[in-house]
C-alpha cells in the first residue's frame, strides 16, 4: 500500500508534465521560429545560450514563482491574485494570449485528472473569464490539489518550458535528436539551480523577466511570410 501510495502522485506528476498532455503547448516557438528564420542562431552553442538566458529570466523570474505562490495560495482568491500578477508581467499579448489558451485547456482537461475538480472555485472563475488562467499559475495550483510536492511539481514544469523550446528547434530543423537531448541535459543543472532559488525564501508575487532579444523576436513573429507556430 505504502508503494501505491507513494507512486500514485508521481504518476500524477508526470501524466501532468507529459509534453503529449493535450494542452496545446507544441504550437507555440516563443520567437524561436522568427530568430531561426532570420538566421540569428548559431547552431547548438546558439541554442545552448539561449536556454542558458531563458532558465535565467522567464524561468526564474515568472513561471516558477508563480507556480509556487499558487501552489501555496491559503485561498481560492489568492491563486487568482497570482494570476492576475502575473498577467501584468507578460510584456506581450501573444504570450499572454499563449499562456492563457494552454491554462484554460488544463483546467478544461482537470476533472478528467481528478472527478471533484469541477467543483473548484478558481477553475470556475477562469472558465467564465474571471481570472486569466495563465498555465503556470494554473499548473502550481492543480499540482497541489493533486498532493504532488512541490519542488518536484517545479521541476517538471521548467523542464516542460526548456523542452518547448527543444522541440520547437528540431521542428524547425536547426537540430537533430542527438542535439535535442544534449541540450536539455545541459541545460539541467541551471534548471535545478532556478528550482532550489524558487522554494528558498518566502513566497512572493512580484514576477518579471528581462529577455528583450526573445520578446523581440516574439513581437516579430506575425511578420513572418511563412509561420509554423502561433507565436
Amino acid at each position: 500500500m505504502d508503494g501505491e501510495t507513494g507512486t500514485l502522485p508521481l504518476l500524477r506528476l508526470l501524466q501532468l508534465a507529459d509534453s503529449a498532455f493535450p494542452i496545446g503547448a507544441f504550437a507555440y516557438s516563443h520567437g524561436l521560429e522568427t530568430l531561426a528564420a532570420e538566421g540569428r542562431l548559431a547552431g547548438e552553442p546558439g541554442l545552448a545560450d539561449l536556454l542558458r538566458r531563458y532558465i535565467a529570466q522567464p524561468v526564474r523570474g515568472q513561471l516558477l514563482p508563480a507556480a509556487r505562490a499558487a501552489a501555496e495560495a491559503a485561498s481560492d482568491r489568492a491563486i487568482a491574485r497570482a494570476d492576475e500578477r502575473f498577467d501584468v508581467s507578460l510584456t506581450l499579448p501573444g504570450e499572454r494570449a499563449a499562456s492563457a489558451a494552454m491554462g484554460r485547456r488544463l483546467l478544461d482537461l482537470a476533472p478528467e485528472l481528478d472527478p471533484a475538480l469541477p467543483g473548484w472555485s478558481y477553475r470556475a472563475a477562469v472558465l467564465r473569464g474571471e481570472s486569466p488562467g495563465h498555465h503556470p499559475v494554473v499548473f502550481g495550483a492543480l499540482a497541489a490539489r493533486l498532493g504532488l510536492p512541490l519542488r518536484d511539481s517545479l521541476a517538471a514544469l521548467g523542464l516542460g518550458a526548456v523542452t518547448s523550446l527543444v522541440s520547437a528547434a528540431a521542428r524547425l530543423g536547426l537540430i537533430g535528436p542527438a542535439a535535442s537531448v544534449r541540450l536539455a541535459a545541459g541545460a539541467a543543472p541551471a534548471l535545478a539551480a532556478a528550482v532550489d532559488a524558487a522554494v528558498s525564501g518566502p513566497a512572493r508575487l512580484t514576477f518579471g523577466s528581462w529577455f528583450p532579444v526573445l520578446e523581440i523576436a516574439a513581437a516579430r513573429h506575425p511578420t513572418l511570410p511563412f509561420r509554423m507556430f502561433a507565436t
